[in-house]
């Protein structure tokens, strides 16, 4: 059996998510160790242990230089050419939410001839977290993209590439953790826009929604998916990268010990 080992963040992460996440761990005895991350360093922390399979869970800084380091590369379940809504768009097609998006530059979209008071939902493409997506005016649009050339943000520049598309109205949104096509713990985390947390307001038509999707192509054999219901319809939102993304209401017990089953598996 592959030997596997934990690396988590004990800074900027909430205490009761990495507690939850060390006593499942401890009770499975599975090794891990904690790491104090310096936001937008380029640099792992040192990793003491050595092990078959890594997995590391923490901010954005971490995942990335995870990613990007040849020995704990695998250790983030991630890939750069498969978590994009451009990818999600050709793979899912109507099924995505904003299956009308258009994949440009901040660069270029904002110097287009659209109303000023013209309101677009824009995202990076890339599950990079450079910014989050929000509804914007497109003079707003522009006033952002001005501030970003004179800033000196590394995640993000105006050749960064965006989604753009028409406002949507949600009227409920969730939040799904996926792990070999099988949707371990759900939750809701918004309604009508605001947040509201539930893990019991999940039905089986969202869950079949979800598996059939996950039949149809999956970015990652270990994931996180975001859904929302609009116009009486189940969407996709966005799919995210499991070792940055947060929980809601969500069984971390379970997704936890499901990882680590499927890791040992393979």
């Amino acid at each position: 059996m592959s030997k596997i080992h934990w690396i988590l963040q004990n800074n900027l992460i909430k205490p009761e998510i990495k507690e939850s996440i060390i006593k499942t761990l401890q009770q499975d005895f599975i090794s891990y160790e904690e790491v104090q991350v310096i936001p937008f360093s380029d640099s792992l922390p040192l990793i003491h242990q050595k092990a078959d399979k890594y997995v590391f869970y923490g901010s954005s800084t971490l995942i990335f230089n995870a990613y990007n380091h040849p020995i704990y590369q695998k250790g983030v379940f991630y890939d750069e050419n498969t978590f994009t809504i451009e990818n999600y768009n050709q793979q899912w097609g109507t099924k995505m939410l904003n299956h009308d998006a258009i994949i440009t530059s901040l660069a270029d979209f904002s110097q287009r001839n659209y109303p000023l008071e013209s309101q677009w939902f824009i995202r990076p493409t890339s599950d990079s977290k450079a910014f989050s997506g929000s509804v914007m005016q497109f003079s707003e649009i522009q006033a952002f993209t001005k501030n970003i050339e004179e800033s000196n943000n590394p995640y993000l520049s105006t050749q960064t590439l965006i989604a753009v598309s028409s406002p949507k109205k949600i009227e409920k949104e969730w939040r799904h953790f996926i792990v070999n096509k099988e949707v371990v713990s759900s939750s809701r985390y918004a309604q009508n826009g605001h947040l509201s947390i539930s893990n019991t307001d999940i039905s089986d038509d969202l869950i079949n929604f979800i598996e059939s999707c996950c039949e149809q192509y999956t970015p990652h054999n270990i994931f996180v998916m975001d859904t929302a219901l609009c116009q009486d319809k189940y969407f996709i939102i966005e799919c995210n990268c499991f070792n940055g993304t947060g929980f809601y209401s969500h069984d971390i017990e379970a997704i936890i010990q499901k990882i680590n089953q499927f890791l040992s598996s393979c």
